[in-house]
């Protein structure tokens, strides 16, 4: 019987000391601590004995080399806090590394895999044992001189553990210098995943990038690009696409563009729109635009508001059913943090077609790790894990809920008669979680552009309207106040527009948009708290535990934008504050991802959809403050660059249907409709003031 089987044999009582083991032989049957000082020096500081508290007389020569041994061995165990039996140890290392510290779970799997206490043994290289308790000693020394670096207690709890695994990467050099270079040609030319990775602060302190974090991004961004196209490509003709179009029953030509008579002094060409302000938009209609933009402060405000009324008419769908409210709400539920051309991605790239993919997501309320996998089976999540890097902070999992509640209280998500949006509004942002006061407001419009009579407040409204507020007849002392209490200073006007800017607009954006009014949705007594009538109990699909509302400045915010349509308004509210953004942005957003003929056609590849975004970033669609003028390819902004070639093997039109839709797919209940799951006892949210539209 050898030295780890007695060890690990139950001992009647747990010994901190193991200096009796002297006994214990080898099968050569000579002494571990005669022949094999260090080793048995490392072992005794691994089970739990200080150099110190290692007996042996000072003249024996071998007392040193021992002392030496535990020298390395006593760190490990110490973080590892072993006991004299291994088993357990052994079974709960990996569990360690979960909840309780994960340098030092990870410490103690590889120690004792090499040392041959846990499955999977991979004998060390260059010293054996000994070689490995120095190793791990040396990884431990580095991480524990990492953790100090006032650079490292910046970093996310994600990012913490990264730095780490960075370290040990670098010690066992299975790393990746931290460059341009060496990771272009790691990543084989993938430029995105190269400089999002490159961006990541935990392997900037280390300069190491662990070969581990390459691998699962080209592994990730490899299965993206099997998907088989679905388009012909920016390289078809347009005839080609028109009869490309027909076999969905869309039309897919682009409509003559025809001058207005004026001149957009920011371009210095001539404004055009295809089709004139008459009609509807095509798709191609839309990203024509989108390639040939222009500054909509050139046009006076009756052809704006004749222009916002066209796309009003374009974005109708006649005869909406539950996955177009999926669709139009998603929209909203995925913008946290998502500037608007990456949001009108990600709600393509999970765009619903038929009510069995709705049936299907429903069925997936509560399933664990959704958010997760929803990210790694559509590839949208950061670059550096091999994605599109379209996602914000959105909780991909609350779209089951979304789905779910769609199909189980549909009437919840319309006008009832009397009503108007704003109500809707109300239900929606105390039902849905994902979907707070400021993203239901930025969802709910889309459901009935024409009565759309509420609105998102977003940054570009607050930094344009904060000033105002200060001196409102109705909010405007309180709004001081609060002001002044973020910013230190005197609750004046005066005082608070003397700090810089910057430092106001983040004080403004804060009291306006960052939080909500709320109360119990009952009384301790169980009666309802003066729950308005909109979100009785026979309207909503459960009761919450509060009930919420905008706060006053808010709401204030968006009597401003109101004011701004005049007497007679042309547009309601929400086309009204599309109308403002734009003029802010500097450029037409004809918001094509919520053209109604989308539901007909097939959804692109991920390579499709990823060379598109690439058309915009090149088009300048991601910069912000960016009036984008310069005129590109109306067919590359859709259809990215993927070769002609590849038409014969776009896929046919039941395979398209379902492309990109799998991640949504389990078994489903028998009846969506009548399963119990748990709804969301407390749907709160203060989401960050991140949605699309900026």
């Amino acid at each position: 019987m050898g030295l780890f089987d007695r060890l690990m044999q139950p001992q009647a009582a747990p010994r901190r000391n193991l200096m009796d083991t002297q006994m214990v032989r080898r099968p050569s049957e000579s002494y571990l601590r005669q022949d094999y000082p260090m080793v048995y020096g490392a072992l005794g500081g691994l089970f739990g004995t200080a150099p110190d508290e290692m007996a042996g007389s000072v003249l024996d020569p071998n007392t040193a080399a021992v002392r030496r041994g535990a020298e390395y061995g006593f760190p490990v165990g110490t973080a590892l806090n072993v006991l004299p039996a291994a088993a357990p140890v052994a079974r709960g290392a990996a569990a360690t590394a979960r909840f309780v510290a994960p340098k030092a779970g990870q410490l103690a799997e590889g120690y004792m895999q090499r040392m041959g206490m846990m499955p999977g043994i991979v004998p060390a290289e260059g010293g054996g044992a000994l070689y490995s308790a120095i190793t791990e000693q040396k990884i431990l020394a580095a991480q524990n001189k990492i953790e100090k670096n006032p650079d490292y207690l910046k970093l996310s709890r994600k990012e913490k553990a990264q730095a780490l695994d960075s370290v040990r990467a670098k010690f066992e050099n299975t790393g990746i210098k931290r460059g341009k270079a060496s990771l272009m040609d790691a990543l084989n030319g993938e430029e995105d995943i190269a400089d999002s990775i490159l961006t990541n602060n935990a392997f900037k302190i280390t300069g190491v990038i662990p070969k581990s974090t390459v691998d699962e991004a080209l592994a990730t961004r490899a299965n993206m690009r099997a998907q088989p196209a679905t388009t012909p490509g920016a390289g078809a003709s347009e005839k080609e696409w028109a009869d490309w179009g027909k076999t969905y029953g869309v039309n897919m030509s682009l409509t003559e563009p025809k001058s207005l008579g004026i001149t957009d002094l920011t371009s210095k060409r001539e404004v055009r729109i295809p089709g004139g302000l008459e009609g509807t938009f095509t798709i191609p209609d839309m990203f024509w635009m989108k390639a040939n933009n222009i500054d909509p402060a050139s046009m006076p405000k009756e052809v704006h508001d004749a222009l916002m009324q066209k796309l009003i008419r374009t974005h109708k769908v006649e005869t909406p059913d539950q996955v177009d409210v999926f669709n139009r709400l998603n929209f909203a539920l995925l913008s946290p943090n998502a500037p608007l051309t990456p949001n009108e991605f990600l709600a393509q790239r999970m765009r619903l077609n038929s009510m069995d993919e709705l049936q299907a997501l429903a069925g997936r309320v509560g399933e664990e790790g959704l958010s997760k996998t929803a990210q790694e089976q559509t590839g949208v999540q950061a670059a550096a894990r091999g994605g599109m890097g379209v996602l914000g902070t959105a909780d991909l999992s609350n779209q089951a809920m979304l789905a779910k509640l769609i199909l189980q209280k549909p009437e919840m998500f319309q006008m009832a008669p009397g009503e108007t949006m704003r109500d809707v509004t109300i239900r929606v942002m105390n039902q849905v979680p994902g979907l707070g006061p400021k993203t239901a407001s930025l969802g709910t419009p889309w459901l009935n552009l024409e009565k759309a009579n509420t609105s998102a407040v977003d940054l570009h409204m607050i930094r344009h309207s904060y000033e105002r507020m200060l001196d409102d007849p109705l909010v405007g002392d309180a709004f001081k106040q609060r002001m002044a209490g973020k910013l230190g200073v005197e609750p004046t006007t005066k005082a608070i527009l003397s700090v810089p800017e910057s430092l106001r607009e983040d004080a403004a954006i804060d009291v306006i948009g960052g939080s909500s009014l709320a109360k119990n949705y009952r009384t301790k007594a169980g009666e309802l708290n003066a729950v308005p009538d909109v979100a009785t109990p026979d309207k909503l699909a459960y009761e919450p535990q509060k009930i919420i509302d905008f706060n006053p400045f808010y709401k204030r915010v968006v009597d401003y934008v109101d004011e701004s349509r005049g007497l007679n308004p042309e547009l309601e509210l929400f086309p009204e504050q599309w109308r403002k953004w734009d003029i802010y942005r500097q450029r037409l957003e004809p918001h094509e991802f919520a053209h109604p003929d989308f539901r007909s056609l097939p959804r692109q590849s991920w390579t499709e959809m990823r060379d598109a975004l690439t058309a915009h970033k090149e088009a300048g669609y991601t910069q912000s403050d960016n009036p984008v003028m310069a005129t590109s390819d109306w067919r590359k902004l859709y259809y990215g660059k993927v070769d002609p070639t590849l038409l014969p093997g776009v896929a046919g039109a039941a395979g398209a249907a379902g492309m990109g839709i799998d991640y949504y797919r389990r078994q489903q209940p028998a009846d969506i409709l009548t399963n119990e799951l748990d709804y969301p006892s407390n749907p709160m949210y203060t989401d960050p003031l991140g949605y699309s539209i900026r």
